[in-house]
């Protein structure tokens, strides 16, 4: 489970008078993300912004309209500017009791240490591959060999490696990558243009694809509103959430797809170091022995920092196209 369903998981476990059964109406409207008891709050551009933590400072005190608790999910909660952090110390530090703070960030370092010792760490890990194929096997019926792969190739994300399972655009999608990094030495001014426009649309795609489910979510949560009211209200935390999710998605399908890049050259550097029991998209081996030549392992491992570079500067405030053209060029540079 990721952090963002695991956050959601205990916010319905807070919620829920029996602790979390998953089965009462406040659980479902919870995990549905309808819930008025349960707010989520994301960066608006690039930061979670002042005016957004005195909402939450002002509003903290009331009591929860129906749930046994009030809960507040605060995503990428590392992107809290300073002067809404600092506004945020003291409600953090001594909140009602009837409301928790579930904070989310992937990036510790970057979290304010004012925030961090006010609060008590979660730390998640990659699932291992073993545990990540049972679950395939077991949830989606896949063949041990098939749910084997796409645990190694998923690199130990769960949400990754299930859409892989049931998703047949993002199985299309990864295989295009491949390709794509298979011919991106060989490719010449213009072709690399067109590859670029290429992934950027497949991204695209990809990303309204996934938002366009949540139309269906908006449907179940207004046959849970009782009023106009509510209904008007679900719309507008709907219409915030979309165009959250689209910004987010395409982040991390661009980051997805530099992991897919970055595990080719991975797996290169291992079958030109004659490590083949090492690579990770073993669907792609002989492919791979084909591909490799003799510039050595060193080389591929300068097209991988490429690509971990073009993800770590997807992180910020950067133009994704941009970046994404800088990565094609450096790989390109390293390999040649």
């Amino acid at each position: 489970m990721g952090k963002d369903s695991a956050a959601v998981a205990f916010a319905a476990g807070l919620a829920c008078a029996d602790g979390g059964c998953g089965e009462c109406n406040t659980c479902r409207r919870v995990l549905e993300g309808v819930h008025p008891d349960v707010e989520t709050v994301a960066a608006e551009g690039n930061e979670i912004l002042l005016p957004q933590i005195a909402q939450i400072n002002t509003h903290a005190v009331y009591r929860p309209y129906e749930a046994r608790a009030k809960v507040y999910i605060l995503l990428e909660a590392e992107t809290l500017r300073l002067e809404a952090a600092n506004s945020f110390l003291k409600t953090l530090e001594e909140p009602p009791p009837h409301v928790f703070f579930l904070l989310v960030t992937d990036r510790l370092e970057k979290m304010r240490p004012t925030v961090v010792s006010r609060c008590q760490p979660v730390f998640f890990s990659p699932v291992p591959d073993p545990v990540l194929a049972s679950d395939l096997v077991q949830r989606y019926g896949l063949p041990e060999a098939e749910a084997t792969l796409l645990a190694r190739v998923s690199g130990g994300n769960l949400r990754y490696a299930r859409e892989l399972a049931t998703t047949e655009s993002a199985r299309e999608e990864r295989s295009r990558l491949l390709d794509m990094a298979r011919d991106l030495p060989r490719l010449g001014l213009l072709d690399r243009e067109v590859a670029l426009d290429e992934l950027m649309a497949t991204v695209e795609s990809r990303a309204s694809e996934r938002v366009g489910e949540l139309e269906s979510e908006l449907a179940r949560a207004l046959e849970w509103a009782g009023d106009a009211r509510t209904k008007a209200w679900l719309k507008k935390r709907h219409e915030e959430r979309v165009k959250r999710q689209q910004r987010r998605l395409v982040t991390q399908g661009l980051q997805t797809a530099t992991r897919v890049l970055a595990g080719w050259y991975r797996d290169l550097a291992l079958v030109s170091a004659g490590a083949d029991q090492g690579v990770v998209n073993r669907d792609r081996l002989e492919e791979l022995r084909s591909a490799a030549g003799a510039v050595g392992a060193l080389t591929y491992a300068g097209a991988v920092e490429a690509a971990n570079k073009a993800s770590e500067r997807l992180r910020y405030n950067v133009d994704a196209r941009c970046a994404i053209g800088d990565m094609f060029r450096s790989i390109e540079e390293a390999l040649t």
